[in-house]
């Protein structure tokens, strides 16, 4: 991929803690450049600390690629790359000189299981299907993502309760960017019940 630039574009469902990429680090993203000639991971900043991340282990990106074709996306819709990182038990969608990749915490399979992690990397992978990247945070595209994952949960044969297994990560609290709890479950459960509006991030009226 040569010599790029990293943009974040969304972070996860972090509980009641602060969001993990703010403006001012989005800014400092905007002007990491990563040589992946280089080097095999990417780096960027996060807060004080650089985060560092990998290419992701067999089992995620098989998650990736069974949730891509559970959806029906052509291989060139589902040309994004998983990695993995340290990001304090959180995940993110990102873009590197257009290439969408999605960035997984391995300490988050520990709290949510198969089921929990499939379920975060589907949310992920909503905000590049729905097309949230290089747009301002906001509740709703949080919510679309979340609908689309329950979408993709249904459709690869998983039950409600699946598709609910990273709930015990949410905030019960709304916040700037991410919604409450319990309108979350809302929004992957409307997804789940009705894959065709949740694939195509539509959200009830």
């Amino acid at each position: 991929m040569g010599s790029s630039l990293l943009r974040v574009a969304y972070a996860f469902w972090v509980l009641a803690t602060p969001h993990l990429f703010s403006p001012s680090a989005a800014e400092a993203q905007e002007r990491t450049r990563i040589d992946f000639d280089a080097v095999p991971t990417i780096h960027f900043p996060a807060g004080s600390r650089v985060v560092s991340a990998y290419p992701a282990f067999e089992d995620y990106a098989h998650m990736l690629f069974d949730l891509c074709d559970a959806l029906k996306l052509s291989s060139k819709e589902c040309s994004i790359f998983p990695m993995n990182a340290k990001l304090g038990g959180n995940a993110l969608a990102t873009l590197v000189d257009g290439n969408r990749i999605i960035v997984y915490d391995r300490e988050l399979s520990g709290q949510v299981g198969y089921d929990g992690a499939e379920m975060i990397i589907a949310h992920e992978l909503g905000h590049h299907r729905c097309g949230h990247l290089g747009k301002a945070a906001d509740t709703t595209h949080e919510l679309q993502a979340d609908a689309f994952a329950g979408a993709a949960a249904r459709l690869r044969g998983k039950t409600l309760k699946d598709a609910l297994s990273a709930v015990p990560l949410f905030s019960k609290r709304p916040g700037r960017t991410h919604p409450s709890s319990a309108a979350r479950v809302a929004a992957i459960t409307a997804g789940w019940n009705n894959p065709e509006a949740g694939r195509a991030c539509r959200l009830p009226d």
